[in-house]
């Protein structure tokens, strides 16, 4: 972690233990989770090869509450084990959370730091998986929420966070030469809230963010923009949230892992939108939702996203359930006018299982997960383009988790 890093974090450490000592009630619980897998294709790759894997994720966390203050510490951690050594992943993370009331004004403040294989960052930024690639993460997130009438609510966050890659191991081993790029992200967002009546609300907010980007081509890059939206709750059971804005994107003066991006003009503008329909009964849960947005990404400039989720899950019996998940995500670059279809890219995940709760605190689960992604077969000879076609994988999983009720005291 660099200097900045430690500063916010030691800052943060001591806001939290001021707050302690005048806890009313405290709780600390935890779980472990632990599970097998098999993967025919870890990496999504042409050369497919199967791993198999053993998984385990402790974690804990400790809570003091009083009528005015919430205070969380959360800690985890990811420990994967393949039969090739070259997949071996560890992550872990450890997260604060504060809370503060005071009359009709809210003051939070949220933080954490992590180390990981940036697995999960990589499938969600790129899709390409890099065993040798090493991610650092840490965020800073204070929030103030000001009810100044009985149906109006305003919100400023500003957020800071930052995450730097780093190479562990010297060898190429997918074939491909991905220089992430790290950086870091300044957000401000102002929003307001009012609520028509118990079921209508509708909401509004001005959003705008910096990015730095480090590393071969680095550059800043400029996102502003608006969004409004609204929830209805249909009946005791359906309810919608849907929303819409726009985003305009400074164009990146480089392109960061692909040379020729757009060097001038006028930001661009990106319409966003966001829309979810949920069904929650006795016996079934059911989501859909489809959402289109701009985010920074490790390719060295903002990505627009577009995807569409949905879940559902339904109860067998009082301890058996049914759950099947889906995904769709197309991911492309913004503001370039050179091999901007190199990082087009297609998605698809879903995953089907049962879980058994067999006792109060035991629970064992079944599933099978399905992966597709695809790059177009564009010229030009960037390195991305090894990856270019389809690709599939099929993994199989069986998991055992204990929940920790843990201890709890008041006072």
């Amino acid at each position: 972690m660099d200097r900045d890093g430690k500063v916010w974090l030691a800052s943060l450490v001591l806001v939290m233990q001021g707050q302690i000592a005048v806890a009313a009630e405290w709780k600390i619980t935890g779980a472990l989770w632990q599970g097998v897998q098999y993967d025919d294709n870890i990496g999504m790759t042409e050369n497919a090869k199967p791993v198999y894997g053993y998984l385990l994720r402790p974690s804990l966390s400790a809570n003091w509450n009083t009528a005015v203050m919430n205070l969380g510490i959360t800690g985890s951690g990811d420990i994967r084990r393949y039969d090739n050594v070259r997949w071996d992943c560890d992550n872990f993370s450890f997260g604060l959370n504060q809370r503060y009331l005071r009359q009709r004004n809210v003051f939070s403040l949220a933080g954490g730091y992590s180390q990981s294989c940036s697995y999960s960052q990589q499938i969600a930024d790129t899709g390409i998986l890099v065993p040798n690639r090493q991610l650092e993460s840490y965020n800073l997130a204070p929030a103030w929420n000001w009810q100044w009438t009985p149906r109006d609510q305003l919100s400023l966050s500003p957020s800071y966070s930052q995450n730097r890659y780093s190479t562990v191991e010297s060898a190429n081993n997918v074939g491909t030469a991905v220089d992430y790029q790290s950086n870091k992200t300044y957000n401000l967002y102002l929003s307001e809230k009012h609520q028509w009546n118990r079921r209508l609300s509708f909401n509004g907010g001005l959003f705008f963010s910096y990015t730095e980007y480090t590393g071969t081509g680095a550059s800043t890059q400029n996102v502003s923009g608006f969004q409004l939206g609204g929830e209805y709750a249909i009946t005791r059971f359906w309810s919608v949230n849907a929303g819409g804005g726009g985003r305009w994107v400074q164009r990146p003066p480089t392109s960061g892992l692909f040379n020729g991006g757009d060097s001038g003009g006028s930001p661009l503008f990106i319409s966003i939108a966001n829309l979810a329909l949920s069904y929650t009964g006795r016996r079934m849960d059911y989501s859909l939702g489809y959402s289109r947005t701009v985010n920074p990404s490790s390719f060295g400039q903002a990505s627009e996203y577009n995807s569409v989720d949905t879940k559902y899950s339904y109860k067998i019996t009082r301890d058996l359930s049914f759950n099947i998940d889906g995904s769709f995500l197309n991911s492309q670059a913004v503001g370039q006018s050179v091999n901007q279809a190199a990082q087009n890219r297609f998605y698809y995940t879903a995953t089907t299982g049962l879980m058994w709760k067999f006792s109060t605190d035991w629970q064992v689960s079944a599933s099978y997960r399905y992966r597709y992604q695809e790059y177009p077969d564009v010229q030009g000879g960037q390195a991305i383009n090894t990856l270019a076609g389809a690709q599939e994988s099929n993994a199989f999983m069986l998991d055992l988790k204990y929940n920790w009720n843990g201890l709890r005291d008041s006072r």
